[in-house]
């Protein structure tokens, strides 16, 4: 990896001496985990009520299915207003919605339909936070500090599944789904409003009022003519389609059907998933990295190699190793991406580039959850979807090498 050791110290001190990222950053604090928090005790609280399975996996097809397709809108809107009142907003709005659901659990009438729609919500929300988030951190820092401050915003995505599951699954065996859902409020709200402490700079240019489908289509426009911003979406599609939803369905399979492993072997692989994602995070925060561009195509390159290995792991804890390893790498593409992403990209066209970003990844994962579920129900072994996987991502990987204008990308 090209990188230099920067004088970590006075990085980070000048990094959270800036004002508004450092309520950014106390924001995805409170904000992350409030999400798992809530997300641990919608499970439960589901579980509990119903014993159709069908319900179950309505709570994340409800989610999933708004944010895929209000993603670009929310792009579009990141774009033509205030990109803190937007997180605001959506912070609120989710504190507000957990404070409905508190309501109806005191009045004891929560019903499995109460949390599908809730989920539609949150979903809702999420199509208008994910592409403000991103879009604006390069608002607030200099160039030079981008990578360590997506790092650090990462970081608390990271922290989130490991703390948010273990909080919420204590607080409802000490205090209850009262206690868990009050909880999460108290984070969102929080989370609220830490943003309102931001303060943004007023744009005084003036620019052409346009339609909404206007501004959607210049950002289209804007991307396809665009050669670098076009590869490292394709990446990032290729990453999450490829590697996302195998994952995801794979390791739970691999360990109880191919493993015969228990609720804590599983447990294992997942927390090393977490572990290896944090320490990643971490090393980018105190590192700047003069070659991004290689940086991450070398990484996808590591990625699918070790990938294709978990085809053939045959114990839980060489699997763990695996995992571990490539959590680390995956943010030595996920954190570089971004970067370079918001780098390259006019900042008024922001939003509508981070939204497609998050279309063609975050919000095509229930299409790779499909692909992976229909090829299972096929009869393809899920050890060799996760091998043929590992390889096509190893291979596109291999091919991007010779795209000098992504390789040339320097700090």
């Amino acid at each position: 990896m090209d990188a230099t050791v920067n004088d970590i110290t006075k990085g980070k001190s000048s990094l959270f001496k800036n004002r508004n990222f450092l309520f950014l950053f106390i924001g995805a604090l409170f904000s992350s985990p409030g999400y798992y928090v809530y997300l641990i005790g919608a499970e439960w609280l589901m579980l509990t009520l119903n014993d159709n399975r069908f319900y179950f996996g309505m709570l994340f097809i409800a989610a999933s299915i708004p944010r895929l397709l209000l993603l670009t809108v929310g792009g579009v809107v990141a774009d033509r207003f205030n990109k803190r009142l937007i997180l605001f907003l959506s912070d609120m709005t989710r504190a507000l919605l957990i404070l409905v659901l508190v309501v109806l659990l005191f009045a004891d009438m929560v019903t499995a339909w109460h949390l599908i729609i809730l989920a539609a919500c949150f979903g809702i929300s999420d199509a208008f936070s994910y592409p403000v988030l991103n879009s604006l951190t390069p608002m607030i820092l200099e160039e030079e500090q981008l990578q360590r401050g997506n790092s650090f915003i990462q970081m608390t995505s990271q922290i989130s599944p490991i703390l948010g599951p273990a909080l919420g699954g204590t607080l409802i065996a000490v205090l209850g789904f009262k206690g868990v859902f009050i909880t999460a409020f108290l984070f969102l709200f929080l989370a609220s409003i830490t943003v309102l402490l931001i303060r943004l700079e007023k744009d005084d240019d003036k620019e052409e009022v346009h339609s909404p489908w206007q501004d959607l289509k210049a950002g289209f426009v804007y991307a396809r003519n665009n050669e670098i911003i076009m590869s490292i979406v394709f990446l990032g599609f290729i990453l999450n389609f490829f590697f996302s939803g195998p994952l995801s369905m794979g390791i739970p399979i691999i360990v109880k059907d191919v493993f015969i492993g228990s609720a804590v072997s599983l447990a294992t692989v997942e927390t090393s998933l977490g572990i290896g994602a944090l320490i990643g995070a971490l090393v980018l925060a105190s590192i700047t990295l003069k070659k991004p561009g290689y940086v991450m195509v070398s990484g996808l390159i590591v990625l699918g190699i070790l990938f294709t290995f978990i085809g053939f792991s045959s114990s839980v804890l060489f699997t763990a190793g695996l995992v571990a390893m490539m959590a680390f790498i995956l943010q030595l593409v996920n954190i570089p991406l971004i970067t370079m992403l918001q780098k390259t990209t006019d900042k008024k066209m922001l939003g509508r580039i981070m939204s497609l970003l998050m279309t063609v990844s975050t919000g095509l994962v229930p299409v790779s959850y499909v692909a992976t579920s229909l090829l299972i129900s096929a009869g393809v072994g899920i050890q060799s979807i996760i091998v043929c996987s590992g390889i096509i991502i190893t291979l596109i990987a291999l091919y991007n090498l010779r795209n000098k204008q992504l390789l040339k990308i320097r700090q």
